[in-house]
């Protein structure tokens, strides 16, 4: 009963996934901006056509519509599709892995954040407070909630993380950013993380815990390390221009969400 219980669930949190997907890129479009993400409706930004709730089921009615609005025709861009397979995926995932409970509702919740700052920050350069507030909301709801429920269960083991691990974690890892940063000022005499990256560092390790934010500040630096080898070797590598770390940071939180307790471990045994 119990496992029917627990799949049902999952199917209905997996469809609220799908639908959040659509609500990702209202936040994509509106937040940089400044705009309210409530109003004004929904609507298609060449023709300002309001969009109808069946041309706003998420997937479906983009492929109904063939990509294109539909009063003027003009192409919706591939990204609103995309961000919308991309969030239901990452929500699967995580859904897949690890048992019913509150720890795989945030994770799934966090997810969907980290997609937000990736697109947002490799557009604009930004990483809006309102999203590290979220995923620093549901470290809280962690840390909280550990006192009296430590133990994460999933496909990929059961573990505890006790309380001031997630503390230690948050604290640590923002202070261990804004030390990078100070020294960066310090030598180059300009920023090398912005202030949005110190955040959602701080944000990610009250999730996290502070081993698996350890993990995530290594891994990020590997992804950005290989990103910037590749774009030297392309040539397109300019050394004084910035480029957004957000994007990073976010990819190396989600892996250390679904394996930072298997990865540390793995790590651990070998000495």
């Amino acid at each position: 009963m119990n496992g029917i219980v627990e799949i049902i669930g999952k199917v209905f949190l997996g469809l609220i996934g799908l639908c959040i997907g659509s609500f990702l890129n209202v936040l994509i479009y509106r937040l940089p901006l400044g705009m309210n993400i409530a109003s004004p409706p929904s609507h298609c930004p060449q023709c300002n056509a309001k969009i109808k709730w069946y041309d706003n089921i998420p997937l479906l009615s983009y492929l109904v519509l063939g990509g294109r609005c539909r009063h003027c025709r003009n192409k919706i861009p591939f990204r609103y599709f995309f961000v919308e397979l991309v969030n239901v995926l990452l929500w699967a995932a995580v859904l897949v892995l690890f048992d019913l409970s509150v720890y795989a509702v945030g994770y799934a919740l966090v997810s969907s954040v980290l997609l937000a700052v990736v697109f947002i920050d490799a557009e604009h350069g930004i990483i809006p407070d309102s999203l590290n507030v979220t995923v620093s909301l549901v470290g809280a709801v962690f840390t909280v909630y550990s006192i009296f429920e430590p133990s994460i269960a999933g496909m990929v083991g059961t573990y505890e993380v006790v309380w001031w691990e997630y503390l230690a974690g948050g604290a640590g890892a923002a202070l261990l950013y804004f030390l990078v940063w100070g020294l960066y000022k310090l030598i180059r005499k300009r920023d090398g993380l912005g202030g949005g990256d110190i955040k959602l560092m701080g944000a990610l390790g009250l999730v996290l815990g502070y081993r698996s934010a350890l993990l995530c500040i290594g891994l990020s630096a590997v992804f950005a390390c290989i990103y910037l080898i590749v774009r030297a070797a392309m040539g397109k590598l300019d050394a004084e221009k910035p480029f957004a770390f957000g994007p990073f940071i976010a990819i190396a939180a989600y892996l250390c969400m679904l394996f930072g307790n298997c990865l540390t471990g793995l790590y651990l045994s070998l000495f």
